[in-house]
């Protein structure tokens, strides 16, 4: 019933019905408890002020008469309590059915505490299965409080009421519904009868039928739509064969173009965009439909070069990225008779490993020259020195040859190391994965160092935790990311500093935490630590014998054998370095 029109048709009148009866009812009930209950409490206050009118006639010495007033309040009806001032009940009426047990007790209730201090408080609340309205009203002599007086009266014949005004209302409801499905089938029979011929005949058109005609019974909406499909039909008919040999030319050209293709409307939208697009943008055809392009490459800059391109109304070609991809668009606006282009046909051709290529090759090339410029330039000058006779002289002879030798050794570890990220890089690495004690791999990386350690007078310290499992990785590689990451910290901690080496278990994995107390690296150069060839400070770096490859190589070798690496720093405070390996058995690693 829900499919057709007439079912829905006959659910909405039927859901306005209830939803409107709903309302009503629901602010009558609202509106009529308010008044029943607002009744009693009016009631029950007016009670209060009468008796205490009379109660008047009981006070002694600003004192209320416990014996004239439980007389009084005996016969009084409702179910009443009289307190005096220090909250003793001194009366109470013969409804309440513990009158007696009452009577010279101490009333301690949060009910009347306001009324002590002058204020009427009311309220409404269950009292075992009943609802209950109460009242507290103060009895006052000269502004003091001499008594209080506390009534309650049962709210069930109120709710009683309301219940069988919501029996009524409920009745009233059904019956509305009843005869809103009645006449509303009634009407939408009218309605989805011509819609179904409509529809029926739609259906064989969609088909590949255009002969069918659908005969026009009414001058009415429904009418005119019947006019509207069988003039459809007709030029359909006139252009489907036409449109089936350009649409099928189109679509082979569009799949199998290696280049993005994208198609805007007038108004800039997306109306077309080929699979290879699909793939650049990482989005379904259907999903781009309608979409205008920035929606799409956001913050890409192609939404300031289609309104460029628009402007001048030509042609034009922009470079533009994509989250990590960067493509070539040459926009071209397709002309038409107003100011406005017709349309636009943008290409995307992918350049992205053709630019990461160059950018690599450009900074390789700018690396490598500048870290042998230093070297080469001053064995140049020192060999000219030499040659120019300053190789008579002993000493200097000897100095020379000393600062020759270790530019030369300087340049044999930059190459050493090209070589080494060279490998890794092309994975042609030999690796050689098996348990390992890292506790023993790192003390055997602290001896090594030792003697440069001994030289700036630095205390080292190695704690391994007993409970620490045997890491999956190769030896020599950790060992060399030990040993990089150990001469940094000795290379950059001042003259009796301290170096603490701590190896710990971590869930599946083994941490190794190296921390110095050295000079520490500003917070801005942090997310740039690992990259290659990048100094903190390029001079201070240069003259202490780095090659700016170190970090590169420590954080690849870690993540080739499964784990992470991270830097913690603070200027004048010191370097923490941290790399994670996988226990023996957690998993494999990448290099293996």
């Amino acid at each position: 019933m829900f499919r057709s029109i007439q079912g829905k048709l006959v659910v909405v009148y039927l859901l306005l019905i209830v939803v409107a009866m709903e309302l009503a009812s629901l602010y009558l009930l609202r509106e009529l408890e308010r008044s029943y209950i607002g009744k009693v409490q009016d009631d029950l206050h007016q009670s209060a002020q009468l008796l205490a009118g009379q109660l008047s006639n009981f006070i002694r010495n600003d004192r209320l008469d416990p014996e004239a007033v439980d007389q009084y309040m005996e016969r009084w009806p409702g179910e009443v309590l009289v307190l005096d001032a220090n909250g003793v009940v001194i009366g109470a009426t013969a409804r309440l059915p513990n009158r007696d047990e009452l009577l010279g007790l101490k009333f301690n209730h949060d009910d009347v505490s306001p009324a002590f201090f002058g204020n009427i408080n009311r309220r409404t609340g269950m009292e075992g299965a009943q609802r209950m309205a109460y009242e507290a009203v103060p009895i006052t002599v000269a502004d003091n409080v001499i008594g209080v007086i506390y009534l309650k009266d049962s709210l069930e014949e109120a709710y009683a009421r309301l219940r069988d005004l919501r029996d009524i209302l409920l009745v009233a409801t059904l019956v509305a519904m009843a005869s809103t499905v009645v006449l509303g089938f009634a009407l939408a029979r009218t309605i989805t009868g011509p819609i179904r011929e409509l529809t029926r005949t739609a259906a064989q058109i969609a088909g590949g039928n255009f002969d069918q005609q659908i005969q026009v019974r009414s001058s009415d909406e429904i009418g005119q739509l019947a006019e509207m499909f069988n003039r459809m039909s007709r030029q359909l008919k006139e252009t489907m064969s036409e449109i089936q040999d350009e649409k099928s030319q189109a679509e082979a050209i569009l799949t199998h173009m290696a280049d993005g293709l994208m198609a805007l409307n007038a108004s800039g939208r997306i109306i077309r965009l080929n699979p290879a697009a699909q793939r650049m943008f990482q989005v379904a055809e259907l999903q781009a439909i309608g979409r205008r392009p920035g929606e799409l490459a956001e913050d890409s800059g192609l939404e300031e070069a289609l309104s460029e391109a628009w402007d001048q109304s030509s042609a034009l070609t922009r470079q533009i990225r994509l989250k990590d991809r960067v493509l070539q668009a040459y926009i071209t606006p397709l002309k038409s008779d107003g100011r406005q282009p017709a349309g636009t046909v943008i290409v995307f051709h992918d350049i992205t490993e053709l630019e990461k290529l160059e950018s690599l090759r450009r900074e390789f090339v700018a690396n490598v020259s500048h870290e042998l410029k230093t070297p080469l330039t001053t064995v140049k000058s020192y060999v000219e020195t030499l040659l120019d006779g300053a190789a008579e002289d002993p000493e200097v002879r000897d100095r020379f040859l000393r600062v020759v030798d270790g530019e030369t050794e300087r340049m044999t570890r930059l190459v050493r190391d090209l070589l080494r990220l060279t490998h890794m890089d092309e994975g042609t690495s030999r690796w050689t994965i098996a348990p390992q004690d890292v506790g023993e791999l790192v003390a055997e990386a602290a001896g090594r160092l030792r003697v440069q350690a001994e030289r700036k007078r630095l205390a080292v310290a190695c704690e391994v935790d007993p409970e620490t499992p045997a890491a999956l990785c190769d030896y020599d590689k950790i060992q060399q990311v030990v040993i990089n990451l150990l001469a940094n910290a000795i290379e950059f901690t001042p003259n009796g500093g301290r170096i603490q080496i701590s190896v710990a278990p971590a869930g599946d994995e083994v941490q190794v935490a190296i921390q110095d107390t050295g000079i520490g690296i500003p917070a801005e150069d942090l997310p740039r630590i690992f990259e290659r060839f990048y100094r903190v400070d390029k001079a201070r770096s240069r003259s202490m014998g780095g090659t700016g490859l170190g970090l590169s190589i420590a954080k690849q070798i870690v993540e080739l054998s499964g784990g992470s690496i991270s830097i913690e720093s603070e200027v004048d405070r010191g370097t923490t370095v941290t790399f994670t390996l996988p226990a023996a058995g957690a998993r494999e690693v990448s290099g293996a």
